[in-house]
């Protein structure tokens, strides 16, 4: 979890015109798989509407708790060993909640 108590969330930037989005979608699904306890958001961002909160300038680029971890396509290895780490980390830095 992170600092608001929420699950972790990995965001996915992708767009229409992203010839490498498609293997974006494909290593989402594959963190929703591994990773039950990570949020995994796909932003499409030339979806109506669509906000850029990240300040994310290609696609794809993948935000980890707010911190840029990819921007292209990782290998799906690398993108786990990130994922991994990152809820290792958070899950050591959580405070204790005794009743």
């Amino acid at each position: 979890m992170n600092e608001n108590g929420n699950k972790p969330t990995l965001r996915i930037y992708i767009g229409q015109h992203c010839w490498s989005c498609e293997e974006a979608v494909r290593l989402a699904a594959e963190v929703r798989t591994r990773f039950a306890g990570v949020n995994v958001e796909l932003i499409d961002l030339d979806a109506e509407g669509s906000v850029n909160v990240d300040d994310v300038f290609s696609t794809p680029t993948y935000v980890f708790n707010g911190r840029t971890i990819s921007l292209g396509n990782p290998t799906p290895e690398e993108l786990f060993a990130k994922v991994s780490a990152s809820v290792r980390q958070t899950s050591v830095c959580r405070p204790k909640v005794t009743s």
